[in-house]
């Protein structure tokens, strides 16, 4: 019998890792509510990750995809101011959950908002990973609970827990698809407030 709670190591998109424990019952019951059987669970989440990276199918597309070129070559035209970078609310955000098909679909971390239309079906109202659309879910990167940790608030957590967002980070800018298009700005949390409630 396999524990139901999944620890560092737990893999869900390539090389990126939740960090923490994972409630991995609850985790299934949100990404493939059909079957939570791990096993059923664990290759359903590999099927994902590789099919959006797969999306290019011939190797000329998957070797333009993985060069390295042509990464920092996307990340120099942002820089150089190409796309009109945006400014948020938290409010203005959720516009952008995938409910409204006239709209891109962003996602935040740490404040950093990234267009992730391109995967419309997996952030879209009917994917997969759509609790992550239309907020900052820093703290849920982290922790891997999905339904009262999609928030920014990082208190609490350790440094390292912290850094490790970097490598989510890291995916959706370097990503062929996605792009980072702006910054959400969020109210600052009053100092006599409790910490987030621990994932169960």
């Amino acid at each position: 019998m396999v524990s139901a709670t999944l620890g560092v190591s737990f893999v869900l998109t390539g090389s990126l890792t939740f960090g923490h424990k994972v409630n991995v019952h609850k985790l299934a019951a949100h990404v493939f509510p059909v079957s939570s059987d791990l096993m059923t669970w664990m290759h359903g989440a590999r099927v994902i990750a590789k099919s959006e990276a797969s999306e290019a199918s011939s190797s000329e597309a998957r070797d333009r995809v993985q060069s390295e070129d042509a990464k920092e070559a996307k990340v120099s035209l942002a820089s150089q101011g190409e796309r009109k970078l945006i400014t948020l609310t938290a409010e203005e955000l959720k516009q952008y959950d995938g409910s409204d098909p006239s709209k891109p679909i962003y996602l935040a971390i740490k404040g950093r908002v990234y267009d992730v239309s391109a995967g419309e079906q997996y952030y879209g109202k009917n994917g997969g990973y759509k609790f992550f659309a239309g907020v900052d879910a820093a703290r849920a990167y982290i922790t891997g609970c999905f339904e009262t940790h999609l928030i920014p608030d990082l208190r609490g957590l350790s440094e390292t827990e912290i850094e490790s967002l970097s490598s989510w980070t890291d995916f959706y800018e370097k990503h062929d698809k996605y792009f980072y298009v702006g910054q959400v700005i969020h109210d600052p949390i009053p100092e006599d407030a409790p910490l987030p409630a621990p994932c169960r």
